[in-house]
């Protein structure tokens, strides 16, 4: 069985281009426009990993992310952005419950970390072991 992406993310273009990214390398993706869409979609769905973007139009992907473990509680959540963010954002987003984060950056940095999350997509086994976090 092949796992199962939510990719949560405002801008249209980067949404589709990783969407499809994914997709190619053998994941099925759910996308999402922000917090409440991704709430949405993502009801009764057997999740494996949920990509966030931080910063969705102005809505806060924290909280966002907040409400998205209520309904999935055990589904990695990594948060990732285009921000920069000074250690201590990122390490109280960590407190706050994501998985990992993750600067937007190549498709090949996206692949390394949704692997450490979730395997490849054949896998069914889940990795849980984070990735090291930004110096």
């Amino acid at each position: 069985m092949r796992k199962k992406i939510l990719f949560v993310d405002d801008e249209n273009d980067w949404r589709f281009m990783a969407s499809m990214f994914l997709k190619e390398s053998g994941y099925d993706v759910l996308t999402a426009r922000d917090g409440t869409d991704a709430l949405l979609k993502s009801e009764g769905v057997k999740l494996d990993l949920i990509l966030l973007d931080v910063d969705l139009a102005g809505e806060d992907g924290v909280a966002s992310m907040k409400f998205l473990k209520r309904s999935h509680p055990d589904v990695p959540i990594i948060l990732y952005t285009g921000v920069v963010h000074d250690q201590q954002a990122i390490q109280s987003m960590l407190k706050a419950g994501a998985f990992q984060y993750l600067r937007k950056g190549t498709m090949e940095e996206l692949m390394h970390v949704v692997q450490t999350a979730v395997g490849s997509p054949g896998d069914n086994s889940r990795s849980i072991e984070k990735s090291p976090q930004p110096k």
